[in-house]
């Protein structure tokens, strides 16, 4: 396992890495699935592209199934949401999966995927039920 930073460009390495962990977001890899859940309450768009940013050095540049679980967030600015419902902000998702447990996460994250990431083509759904999420992402794995 290795995570190196380089201070001067601000550009992550993360190679054979299973965690990856900062102040606003833990990404982890289980059954060839990217995990992510968010730490901070309300999301920029400087941490959006942070994000976006460490998912792909995570990823190692690759396209993966990735599973977001909404725990702790209260809202997304609008050009954050923007950003990663574009197709800069969804490069690397294979297809996605988000997990909510409240109704307004719900009501938001629905309008998220309509309204943002139709236009990607990237498949995208809500579950409240993370084993289900995890079951439909496996249809996307490389076999």
């Amino acid at each position: 396992m290795s995570k190196r930073i380089n201070q001067d460009t601000k550009e992550i390495k993360i190679k054979n890495c299973d965690v990856f962990e900062n102040d606003f977001m833990k990404l982890e890899r289980k059954e060839g699935i990217v995990f992510g859940t968010y730490k901070k309450k309300n999301i920029t768009l400087d941490m959006a592209k942070e994000v976006v940013k460490n998912r792909l050095a995570f990823s190692q540049q690759k396209d993966v199934p990735t599973l977001v679980t909404e725990q702790g967030l209260k809202g997304i600015e609008r050009d954050a949401r923007q950003f990663l419902g574009s197709e800069e902000g969804v490069k690397g998702v294979k297809a996605g999966a988000i997990v909510t447990k409240s109704v307004v996460s719900s009501h938001l994250a629905n309008f998220f995927i309509r309204v943002s990431i139709i236009r990607t083509r990237v498949p995208m759904r809500l579950f409240t039920s993370e084993k289900e999420a995890v079951k439909w992402l496996k249809q996307f794995l490389d076999e």
